[in-house]
């Protein structure tokens, strides 16, 4: 089976990081975030990869390289459209099934089982704040309706970013619809929208409620990511290339060429070649390359 992930997004949201570093490429748990999501999906069988790029496409084309013998097409998205705009260009026409998953994200969800799933079924979780994703509302497991981003949200039950089609075609079609008509939502093309127009055409759509998720969008989703996953695998990652010395280190990781003398790092992402001496830092992605010295932390 065929996987489209989008990837071309500027992570403004993670600035000043995402300027020199495509943000599916920061680590987490000492593996970017592009990591953690392909895998799991090899392991469950797709054999085919499409990645939608534009920011930093190079840095994800030269990333690839690093899976030999991987069936990747790599594509750009010069105009930055909209969710629904980027995975439009990694579909072709075909009556095969297609799964769309988000790579700014990292799933609780038994892959191989949600893609032998039959017809077209969308991953959801319930949020505390449904106005600010893609909302759906149901009878049962079954799609009733669905709305991006609601003023006032039908449900509590969010799009989790991870989409099983039944036809590739069907979602092209849609997409393509919304694109010939100018149909934006919050001035893009959404992947939501195109959805909706399937399932008023007659698709049916099908939930199911995954475990959790874990974003790595902002700064402090992104640690509370780090710090989960490591907690799942023993406390910490340091790189074998980065030297600690007189530190004490909690729920981060140390990246490589790194550098930490008589400090305290708790709760953090120290990015490559990032020097800390005497430093106390909590919750914080310390820049690559940084040199600090005696810093203390606010937070």
């Amino acid at each position: 089976m065929k996987a489209v992930i989008p990837v071309a997004g500027k992570g403004t949201r993670l600035l000043p990081h995402t300027g020199a570093r495509q943000k599916v490429l920061l680590p987490v748990a000492g593996r970017p975030v592009l990591d953690h999501v392909l895998e799991p999906l090899l392991e469950a069988g797709i054999d085919e990869i499409v990645l939608i790029v534009g920011h930093l496409g190079k840095q994800i084309e030269q990333h690839m390289e690093a899976y030999p013998g991987l069936n990747c097409a790599i594509i750009y998205q010069y105009r930055q459209q909209g969710l629904g705009h980027a995975v439009l260009q990694g579909l072709v026409e075909s009556n095969d099934p297609v799964v769309i998953v988000l790579a700014d994200t990292i799933f609780d969800v038994d892959y191989a089982d949600f893609m032998r799933s039959p017809g077209n079924l969308l991953a959801v979780v319930e949020v505390d704040d449904p106005t600010q994703f893609g909302i759906v509302e149901t009878a049962g497991r079954r799609v009733v309706d669905m709305v991006e981003k609601p003023a006032e949200p039908p449900s509590n039950l969010a799009i989790a970013g991870i989409y099983r089609m039944e036809h590739e075609g069907r979602l092209k079609e849609a997409l393509e619809h919304l694109v010939l008509h100018g149909e934006t939502s919050h001035g893009e093309y959404q992947l939501t929208d195109a959805l909706k127009w399937m399932l008023d055409n007659g698709t049916t759509f099908r939930v199911e409620i995954i475990k959790g998720w874990h974003d790595c969008g902002t700064p402090e989703n992104m640690l509370a990511t780090n710090r989960f996953l490591l907690q799942k695998s023993g406390g910490n990652f340091i790189h074998p290339r980065a030297t600690t010395e007189n530190s004490t280190i909690r729920h981060s990781s140390v990246m490589e060429d790194c550098v930490v003398r008589g400090s305290v790092v708790d709760n953090c992402i120290v990015l490559p070649g990032a020097v800390l001496q005497n430093c106390s830092v909590r919750g914080e992605i310390v820049r690559a390359g940084a040199k600090l010295n005696g810093y203390v932390s606010h937070r």
